[in-house]
């Protein structure tokens, strides 16, 4: 198994109702590939986090590559791991976790740019939003989910 975290630059046409479509299409195709993630979008930016067997996480991140929703992807990390961060999603979304910026003040400033993060302080996000997610669904607060609208 796999982990694999990439970020890219959002188009400039990219809505709301683009980001819900989106994640409806990965959820389904992730859970019957096996593969779990979280996706954050900023709406200039996105940052995600994909994990898997080797050869499924490698072809949905060949069809990311070529996705025109974004452009400037970077991979930011591939390494095999044992442990899922987002076992529970197929791709995990939610506002409330982008509206508090991830806590990223400390590594890049004021303003979400997953650019300025090195891969180490990237990987100690995707752990944060995993510890966080899993703290607020057991308080039943709002998590990760496939809606953007959360």
């Amino acid at each position: 198994m796999i982990r694999l975290v990439y970020v890219s630059t959002c188009a400039d046409n990219v809505q709301p109702e683009d980001i819900e479509s989106l994640l409806k299409t990965a959820e389904l195709r992730n859970q019957q590939k096996g593969i779990s993630g979280m996706l954050c979008w900023s709406g200039e930016f996105f940052l995600q986090c994909l994990e898997g067997d080797r050869a499924a996480v490698t072809q949905c991140f060949s069809r990311i590559l070529t996705d025109q929703r974004h452009h400037s992807v970077e991979l930011i990390l591939s390494a095999p791991t044992s442990v899922r961060w987002f076992s529970q999603w197929g791709m995990g979304f939610s506002r409330t976790m982008l509206s508090r910026r991830m806590d990223l003040a400390e590594w890049t400033g004021n303003s979400f740019n997953p650019y300025l993060l090195e891969a180490t302080h990237l990987e100690a996000t995707f752990e944060r939003l995993s510890m966080l997610a899993q703290r607020m669904e057991v308080a039943g607060e709002d998590t990760a989910s496939s809606s953007p609208a959360r």
